[in-house]
């Protein structure tokens, strides 16, 4: 008896169906919104409040036709045109102009900074602290984090011109103008968020590519700026910035939607541009080699030092920004001077303090936003910890005291910096549009008598991070600009308006001597307390 012998059939291993470059992005969108949705939820509050809250200010403002011509007298000068935006010659005294030219290029401003900041969130700042590889451990694309964070700033903006949009309707704007500034406004910011995709394939720092991309943002507004100054409807110049794009839209003047095309258009060429560099990148890798690759850099032999090196790119940012900043709010002085003839409320200031009261006003405005850069700067120390970078710092002979206080150090000479060349600005402004040379020297030693009050803004910021409450910092600066800038607006209470440091500083029209000796003190005890409580906590 013969048996037939039969062969088994061999088993086949298919091989799995490569994943797409795209595969992980819905869960990645979701992951980012959880993680973000309180930060999200702030931003589009806030943003949306000021649609509601900016038509009655500025009815309160400027509650008849003349004190209207006025602002638009006002607005009409280099400076003015440069902080606003456009005059297109039609009506400007109507309130919906009047919303567009305030708050156009602030609104932009502000949410092109939050596409920026959540962009390299989501993607660089994952992959330096490392956690992108737990999420690249799973099956997800090689575009997916890109596209989930692009997806995030463009669903945020979506929101944002909703809400705006949905604000200023109720208030009685019509509704297709309100639509285009608020879609105009949120398209720039997608622009911007494109650009920190395409920064994040250039540089491996996570601060270095943020940082190109806010001083591409700062680049565009000067370059529209600037066009609008030659021309105030808008010359040939003003055309090589997507701001000036949004702006020329023309809401509540003479509305047109073309100008939205262009900025769709480079949205998409950034977005490619970026897909290109991600796919010739290796993971945790940069097109552009950073400073810490190479092998000839100079050895950093100082806790100080180390903290001036990773503060050099912003504090160059900075101080390129305040100076233009103090150039401008400079020469306004002369336009106010004359805005006085007709604004009852300027002549009442000129009188009782000069143009000293101007000076100390506009270098109030000016170290308000170097109060920011001082608590940027401080904590960056509880960034660092937070993602890992500060242990090997800590490992080596370096104590924890000597690391928060030596970024408090920091920040302060930072801020000096910026207050110097913010005073040098402001008076070069001045004193050109005034014919007063000498105020150029007066106004740069007024900007210096700020940095007592920079150096408290530095010591809470170190008590926040020893505490582990950055929220504690944040709301500090916050107070300073509200006592500062919505103070007399909201009547809030002398004594509560008194405990801005920058506001208690009133230099050039008068020097508080005892005020700024107690600025002193009360920034080293805070510091101390600060160095004292980060020393004996754990360790993020």
């Amino acid at each position: 008896m013969s048996a037939t012998a039969t062969t088994p059939a061999r088993a086949r291993h298919h091989a799995a169906p490569s994943a797409s470059r795209w595969t992980g992005t819905a869960h990645l969108v979701r992951l980012a919104l959880r993680r973000d949705r309180v930060r999200l939820t702030v931003w589009i509050s806030v943003l949306t409040a000021m649609m509601l809250y900016t038509p009655n200010a500025l009815e309160l403002a400027y509650p008849d036709e003349a004190q209207r011509r006025t602002r638009v007298q006002l607005l009409q000068t280099p400076a003015g045109i440069m902080m606003g935006g456009p005059m297109f010659g039609r009506n400007e005294t109507d309130l919906g102009a009047m919303m567009a030219n305030e708050l156009m290029l602030t609104l932009i401003v502000a949410t092109s900074i939050l596409a920026i900041l959540t962009v390299i969130r989501h993607t660089r700042a994952e992959e330096e602290g490392g956690t992108a590889e737990l999420v690249l451990a799973s099956p997800v694309g090689r575009y997916a984090r890109t596209a989930a964070a692009l997806l995030v700033v463009g669903a945020v903006n979506a929101v944002i011109a909703v809400t705006m949009t949905a604000a200023m309707a109720a208030s009685g704007f019509a509704v297709a103008d309100t639509a285009a500034m608020c879609i105009g406004v949120t398209a720039v910011a997608t622009v911007f968020g494109a650009v920190a995709a395409v920064t994040a394939q250039l540089w491996r720092v996570a601060r270095t590519a943020s940082g190109a991309a806010m001083a591409l943002l700062a680049l565009a507004a000067l370059i529209r700026g600037v066009g609008d100054v030659i021309d105030h409807s808008g010359s040939a110049l003003s055309w090589f910035s997507p701001i000036a794009w949004a702006q020329q839209m023309r809401a509540f003047v003479d509305l047109r939607w073309w100008p939205l095309a262009l900025l769709l258009v480079v949205t998409v060429l950034l977005i490619a541009l970026a897909a290109v560099l991600e796919a010739r990148r290796q993971y945790d890798d940069g097109i552009l080699a950073t400073s810490g690759e190479r092998p000839g850099a100079k050895p950093i032999r100082s806790v100080i030092g180390l903290h001036l090196v990773l503060q050099r790119g912003s504090l160059i940012g900075w101080t390129v920004g305040l100076f233009l900043a103090g150039l401008a709010f400079g020469s306004m002085t002369k336009s106010l001077r004359d805005a006085a003839q007709t604004n009852e409320l300027i002549a009442r200031m000129l009188a009782a303090q000069g143009n000293d009261g101007i000076y100390t006003t506009m270098s109030q405005f000016l170290a308000a936003v170097a109060a920011a850069y001082v608590t940027t700067a401080v904590l960056r120390v509880y960034s660092d910890e937070q993602a890992g970078l500060g242990e090997s710092v800590l490992a080596g002979a370096v104590s924890r005291w000597s690391w928060l206080v030596g970024a408090v150090v920091t920040a302060v000479l930072g801020g000096a910096v910026l207050m110097f060349f913010a005073g040098l600005g402001n008076g070069l402004g001045a004193g050109l549009t005034m014919g007063e040379p000498q105020t150029v020297v007066r106004l740069t030693l007024a900007g210096l008598s700020y940095v007592p009050a920079l150096a408290v803004m530095a010591a809470v910021a170190a008590l926040a991070v020893a505490l582990r409450r950055t929220w504690i910092a944040w709301l500090a600066v916050t107070f300073v600009i509200t006592a500062l800038y919505l103070g007399a607006l909201l009547r809030l209470p002398q004594w509560l308006i008194d405990l801005s440091p920058v506001g208690q500083t009133t230099v050039p029209t008068d020097v508080p001597v005892g005020a700024l000796a107690v600025m002193v003190a009360v920034a080293a005890l805070i510091t101390l307390l600060a160095g004292s409580v980060y020393r004996r906590r754990d360790a993020a």
